[in-house]
């Protein structure tokens, strides 16, 4: 019977590695599916191997977080840092991923219910397939933005929520305090989505799934799920109000 590390004490690198090598692979397979050809999966192992044992030596075993959970954040965090660094997105894709949510928010406005696709590429003056071009496009720009939503506290101050909900020591009340508004404002959000929308939510952020089993469960192509999980992401963003 094999037994797992006691992590009541700080685990030493090699512990960690073989413990914890598939969870970092597992992200890393998870963030390639979005990102462009120019990255590279190994670098993404790097990155995350090295959250994995920032991660150990600041984890506080007094605080009711699972050492898991704790380093699975840490794990993606310093994955999205690392791709952060990269400049990839023109400024044209960034300025249709803007126009596509300012147009998201007009047409709900307009119509009083989640736009549809054909409804958006009218109102952009483009047909139906350069619309689905442009969320293609801006698949990877939709990583930074969702897994790492920047929220401000009371005082102005920008924090990251994929910090805040590592559970990091340092958190005070306030910052807890914001993430539970940011949570509230996110589960508002999410349920003004499309139903369609927020079953994707479900498949791919609750069960993990990934994007080629998504397809299968709803019937769809893998680039079309990629598609909408891009709008999702920027309609999600316009019911939230970040730019």
């Amino acid at each position: 019977m094999s037994t797992k590390p006691n992590y009541s004490v700080s685990p030493t690198p090699d512990e960690l590695l073989a413990e914890y090598l598939p969870l970092v692979r597992y992200h890393a397979d998870q963030l390639m599916r979005r990102t462009p050809d120019s990255i590279e999966f190994d670098d993404l192992i790097n990155a995350g191997v090295l959250g994995l044992l920032d991660g150990a030596q600041r984890f506080d075993h007094s605080r009711d977080v699972q050492f898991k959970t704790f380093v699975s954040y840490r794990v993606r965090g310093a994955m999205i840092d690392y791709l952060r660094a990269f400049d990839w997105m023109p400024r044209g894709l960034r300025d249709h991923a803007k126009e596509m949510q300012a147009a998201f928010l007009t047409l709900e406005q307009v119509h009083g219910r989640p736009a549809e696709e054909a409804e958006i590429a009218k109102h952009l003056d483009i047909t139906l397939d350069e619309y689905r071009t442009r969320l293609y496009q801006v698949r990877s720009m939709s990583i930074i933005h969702f897994d790492d939503l920047p929220v401000n506290n009371d005082h102005g101050d920008e924090i990251s929520i994929l910090e805040t909900l590592a559970g990091d020591p340092a958190d005070t009340p306030e910052a807890q305090n914001t993430l539970l508004q940011f949570v509230q404002q996110l589960a508002d959000g999410i349920s003004q989505l499309p139903a369609r929308e927020q079953v994707l939510i479900t498949l791919y952020y609750y069960e993990e799934l990934t994007m080629k089993e998504i397809a299968l469960i709803l019937g769809l192509t893998e680039s079309r799920v990629s598609q909408l999980h891009s709008q999702m992401v920027l309609r999600l963003r316009a019911l939230m109000g970040l730019g």
